[in-house]
């Protein structure tokens, strides 16, 4: 019994040191590209900026269609009749998409410009790990631009919001992330084919940018299409976060939610893993992983 338990002792103890060699690597990578951004102190600038451009068109587009702040047509919909809160809550995920399906495979391309995606490759730690890194980074830099954004906002049009709902919301949001890894992990892996993995992302993100409700709710749609946004973890993200902090209907539990989001995150990283194991594996193969 007791050789048993150092055992099992010691099988702890080495599971514990890989996990913070990991978890080492994954700083590191994270350390890394916040380096190289905050090198160029214009350019990060311009990405703390850009989301405010690029929301505010939806926002004054909103206001001069409906003629103010609220629609009686969305509070028929959804419940609600703010607009501005209703078009920033959902326009804030539009970071976390570009996170997955831009940040995560466009890293892979910038070690290629580098010249350092093989040093990188040989590092004594699983690839996922790396890409982990990667995401880390992409997560922190969004959670920055939303914050900038949400301040604005804020500050210029008074959103309102429920404080009670913060915490569910955080919660269903790390659920989506762990899905949106799987994603990013999955478009990165055609960064190493096709070496210019934007063509891929474009395509998606084009598709995912109509199925998820960003600016609309979720009914405006076909049905077929309102279908197909249920196997899309961003639509969860949306829905259950402005259920929470403007009390949103949705057509389906908390529970349901929930349990959908998380199935999807593991389905999600499950099929990432797979495949870009899958690609990497081909690309050291053939000899291609270095060509630029």
């Amino acid at each position: 019994m007791a050789r048993l338990e150092c055992i099992n002792m010691q099988l702890v103890k080495r599971t514990t040191d890989r996990l913070c060699h990991y978890w080492a690597a994954v700083w590191a990578e994270n350390i890394k590209e916040w380096k190289l951004e905050l090198t160029y102190k214009a350019d990060f600038a311009r990405s703390l900026i850009d989301p405010v451009v690029y929301l505010l068109p939806y926002l004054l587009y909103g206001i001069a269609l409906v003629g103010g702040r609220e629609s009686e047509s969305l509070r028929n919909l959804v419940g609600t009749a703010d607009i501005i809160t209703f078009i920033t809550l959902g326009y804030v995920f539009i970071g976390f998409l570009n996170m997955a399906l831009w940040a995560m495979g466009f890293s892979l391309r910038k070690e290629q410009f580098y010249g350092t995606l093989e040093s990188v490759f040989a590092a004594p730690v699983p690839r996922w790990v790396f890409t982990m890194g990667m995401a880390l980074h992409s997560i922190l830099h969004q959670l920055l631009m939303i914050g900038v954004q949400i301040v604005f906002i804020i500050l210029i049009f008074s959103i309102k919001i429920n404080p009670i709902g913060l915490l569910p919301t955080l919660l269903i949001i790390a659920l989506m992330l762990v899905a949106l890894y799987g994603i990013g992990m999955f478009m990165a892996s055609f960064t190493l084919i096709f070496k210019q993995g934007g063509l891929v992302s474009e395509a998606l993100a084009s598709i995912l940018m109509i199925l998820t409700p960003i600016a609309y709710p979720l009914a405006v749609l076909p049905v077929f299409m309102q279908k197909l946004a249920l196997f899309v973890p961003t639509t969860y993200g949306i829905l259950g976060t402005r259920h929470f902090l403007m009390g949103e209907r949705i057509g389906f539990t908390l529970r349901e939610a929930f349990v959908r989001l998380g199935m999807l995150s593991l389905l999600w990283v499950a099929f990432g893993l797979t495949v870009f194991w899958i690609i990497d594996r081909w690309t050291r193969r053939s000899g291609t992983l270095g060509h630029y």
